[in-house]
């Protein structure tokens, strides 16, 4: 699995701390790799191609991406997928029903339509596009055959996308027998062998990184409210928005991918019942900062806690 949201691909070399830097400008975000010796000619094209291959199956900023002529398609009409979207959508159908309806990617059909907090409002308090942001519109044939049963129906993978495109560089950079390197990419990190200064590259409040030694986390995904909304700002079961801005979620298991989405779903969850526990009880290492009545708490997994600082 593989992805992102679109390419404009201006590669630039600079020094770092440690060694080189190649920033890859993504719409108006930065992937940047981080190796001690320069990539080779060769390695930054195959690099660029597997973004292209993402990107064409997965963009929906792209418009003749597969997933914009799916969100097009007429209502009834068969279309065969490719293998990467297939196995994408299979992980936003899972996290759909772990999450009870709460993150329904579906809900791109709202967010296409408006950026704008109130109008997004009316729509979930309304239920006037409801039809639209049910995902059993989505029928899937022989495995990779999709249709939709209401055109209106539109599908984003805004939950995941980065993660999957950090997950395909970083299997490849040790295909090529890279030992030493990280790669960032706005809010999701992976460090193989390779230390960072992670505050240069992820903005968080001071008292997070006075709570975490992030030189221990090798990979991790960080939630917190963007500038843009996203599928996973609404909360689809409910019909609310999740647009807290003191809320950073952080999740560091193996997998970018997983990252990703958990943390950008764990989003939707009701964060003030939390409160009521000393700590998650999660199996896999979460971090949470949240406030409450101006303070600010933090609850982690067991097993996050070997990432804190003593």
């Amino acid at each position: 699995m593989r992805f992102i949201l679109i390419f404009i691909f201006v590669a630039f070399p600079c020094l770092d701390t440690y060694g080189i830097t190649k920033v890859y400008n993504i719409i108006d975000r930065k992937l940047k790799i981080h190796t001690l010796d320069s990539l080779t000619v060769d390695q930054k094209k195959a690099i660029r191609d597997k973004i292209e291959q993402i990107s064409n199956a997965l963009s929906v900023n792209d418009s003749s991406s597969f997933i914009s002529r799916f969100n097009d398609l007429e209502k009834n009409s068969d279309v065969s997928a490719p293998d990467i979207f297939v196995d994408a959508y299979k992980v936003l159908n899972d996290f759909n029903k772990i999450t009870k309806g709460k993150f329904n990617p579906t809900s791109f059909a709202l967010i296409s339509k408006s950026q704008k907090v109130k109008k997004l409002d009316y729509y979930l308090k309304s239920e006037v596009h409801s039809r639209c942001t049910i995902m059993t519109n989505i029928n899937i044939k022989i495995n990779n055959v999709f249709s939709k049963k209401h055109k209106c129906t539109k599908l984003s993978f805004d939950s995941i996308i980065k993660g999957i495109i950090v997950d395909n560089i970083k299997d490849y950079l040790i295909s090529q027998n890279l030992d030493k390197f990280a790669i960032t990419f706005d809010k999701v990190i992976t460090k193989y062998n390779y230390q960072l200064d992670d505050s240069e590259y992820i903005e968080m409040p001071n008292y997070i990184f006075d709570q975490i030694n992030f030189n221990l986390i090798d990979t991790y995904s960080v939630y917190k409210l963007d500038k843009d909304l996203y599928t996973f700002n609404l909360n689809m079961k409910d019909n609310e928005l999740a647009v807290r801005n003191d809320l950073i979620i952080i999740v560091a298991t193996n997998s970018n991918s997983n990252n990703d989405i958990l943390a950008n779903t764990l989003n939707l969850i009701d964060i003030d019942k939390l409160l009521e526990n000393d700590n998650l009880n999660q199996n896999f290492p979460l971090f949470i900062s949240f406030e409450n009545k101006n303070i600010v708490n933090f609850k982690y997994s067991k097993k996050f806690e070997k990432f804190l600082l003593k």
